[in-house]
């Protein structure tokens, strides 16, 4: 990182003028959203309060998904590993979305719950298991959050040219700021935005890519000149499967993309948004780590490059005019914000909604929505330092991030949707193999990068199934709510009826009185038997 006093070369003063304008827009947002979510309870202002369309939802997934890693990391890694690696990540990215759309988003968005782990605690009403999920949250998020605030400091130091620290300190101000001040609807709709302009740009540059070198072709010259770009041989086979197998599954318990289903005004919304947010995520990846890169090779007559993750900032710098670079400066920013936005309100939320309500069950809606708003300013500040020294590479350090919570939590959480046997015990041992075999593989072996959850995930859903037959299975009163939700959507008024006879039942107090030991009534649905493992 550069350090030094400030210098800004005259080209940059209309990109510097493009990014003050639009931070200011994100700041307006921040207090509109704050003046209409002053009175709001603690469960929408992490979701906005339900009731979010189409197309502001899809393109709020597609900003908080294509992040600061996809805008730069990702073209870095391109560059450096090969598109094919890049693929098989984007064809991981794509089959999550696929499963979180037509196995998922239903049921979860039925089940009227504000966060994974209060999810994870409406079906298995699991003490350890209550404790667990939101500790792994805050530690994989963290480092999400680490590794996107890394491209934040690189664009401040090429349009403000000031050091890398100042950089990173001002942007974490904006976006801690309009995450504390709206929550979710400040987070939704400076998402939009920042959605549009990101999709924006990256059509943009694309288009410039193809049309300043000979059309299509620059896919076939920039092969030329860069054989290894388009080959498959920059890692072993188990690291490709590894990088496929990663985003295929942790966008199941993503928390940013999970919430923004719970934040939809029905779950046929939910599923569309979905689809939506995929559709953008596939023209951002196309035109950026194909023909972007592609161009960038033809630049650099395919030679190596000092730091992969700045790959297209040199093609912003040698093959755009003033004015788009300027968008796309902001742009970018727009990425790293709308990822670490919805991160950080995430991370809030597993302390305070998810953490500190199991541990305090009393805990009143005021203090937790309190807690809340004082724990983005803690993670706020918390990322903030760590990303004043973060590793290279990106792409592979948030990729790492997930698979750990993939290998803890991706199991449990399908399983216990579409498996009626399964417990919470059951469920916490699968969680805990996986974890620790992903971090026993992940520090204590010299794997190829993002290999680690090709084993771990196994044995996750190995330790789930086998601990399903050894632990009794689960209850009717477990698994009343998730067979509703398969059904309709659960109310408000089921949703706080539900949480207190599951806090009674954790407590020991209060078991539940009204599901047959045989059956139980699913209004509009008939009923369900017990018998079979189903739902």
């Amino acid at each position: 990182m550069t350090t030094g006093v400030l210098t800004m070369p005259k080209e940059n003063i209309l990109p510097l003028a493009i990014l003050i304008l639009y931070m200011a827009i994100t700041v307006g947002i921040g207090i509109y959203a704050h003046r209409q979510t002053e009175d709001s309870s603690a469960k929408s202002f992490l979701t906005g309060g339900g009731g979010v369309g189409l197309w502001i939802n899809g393109f709020a997934i597609f900003a908080a998904f294509a992040t600061g890693g996809t805008m730069l990391g990702n073209i870095g890694l391109s560059y450096s590993a090969g598109w094919g690696y890049i693929t098989a990540y984007n064809g991981g990215v794509a089959l999550g979305y696929l499963i979180t759309t037509f196995f998922l988003a239903k049921v979860l968005r039925n089940m009227n719950v504000a966060t994974v782990p209060e999810l994870i605690k409406a079906r298995y009403n699991h003490r350890a298991m209550n404790l667990v999920v939101p500790i792994v949250l805050i530690g994989t998020l963290t480092a999400y959050i680490v590794a996107q605030m890394k491209i934040g400091g690189l664009i401040g130091e090429q349009i403000f040219g000031i050091p890398y620290n100042w950089s990173v300190i001002l942007i974490g101000a904006v976006y801690v700021f309009y995450t504390f001040a709206g929550g979710m609807k400040a987070v939704t709709l400076t998402d939009f935005l920042q959605g549009v302009m990101m999709i924006g740009v990256v059509v943009a540059t694309g288009f410039i890519a193809v049309n300043s070198n000979g059309g299509f072709s620059v896919y076939e010259v920039a092969q030329g000149l860069r054989p290894e770009w388009t080959g498959a041989e920059t890692y072993p086979p188990i690291a490709y499967i590894g990088a496929f197998l990663i985003w295929a599954t942790c966008n199941a318990v993503l928390p940013h993309t999970v919430m923004r289903i719970f934040a939809a005004k029905n779950e046929r919304t939910g599923r569309a948004s979905l689809a939506l947010g995929l559709g953008l995520y596939v023209i951002t990846s196309i035109a950026t780590c194909v023909f972007v890169i592609a161009g960038t090779i033809i630049l650099t007559g395919g030679q190596d490059i000092e730091q992969s993750d700045g790959a297209f900032l040199l093609f912003l710098d040698q093959a755009v005019p003033n004015w788009l670079r300027g968008l796309a400066f902001a742009g970018i920013f727009a990425a790293v914000m709308s990822s670490v936005s919805a991160m950080l309100l995430a991370l809030a939320a597993a302390l305070s909604y998810d953490l500190i309500g199991q541990l305090k069950p009393s805990t009143s809606d005021a203090t937790k929505r309190k807690i809340t708003k004082f724990g983005i300013l803690g993670f706020g500040v918390l990322t903030l330092v760590l990303s004043l020294n973060p590793p290279e590479f990106l792409t592979l350090l948030y990729s790492a991030a997930m698979g750990l919570l993939a290998s803890s939590l991706f199991f449990p959480t399908l399983l216990g949707i579409w498996w009626r046997r399964i417990s919470g015990s059951a469920a916490f041992v699968g969680a805990s193999v996986g974890g620790i075999a992903y971090l026993v593989l992940l520090f204590g072996f010299d794997l190829p990068p993002l290999s680690e959850i090709a084993f771990a995930l196994p044995l996750s859903a190995v330790a789930c199934i086998i601990s399903a037959y050894i632990f009794e299975p689960a209850t009717p009163e477990q698994i009343r709510r998730i067979t509703i939700a398969h059904s309709r959507e659960v109310t408000d008024a089921e949703a706080e009826e539900f949480n207190r006879i599951a806090m009674a039942e954790l407590n020991g107090t209060q078991p539940y009185a009204g599901a047959s030991e045989n059956s139980f009534e699913t209004s509009n649905s008939g009923s369900v038997s017990k018998e079979g493992n189903n739902v």
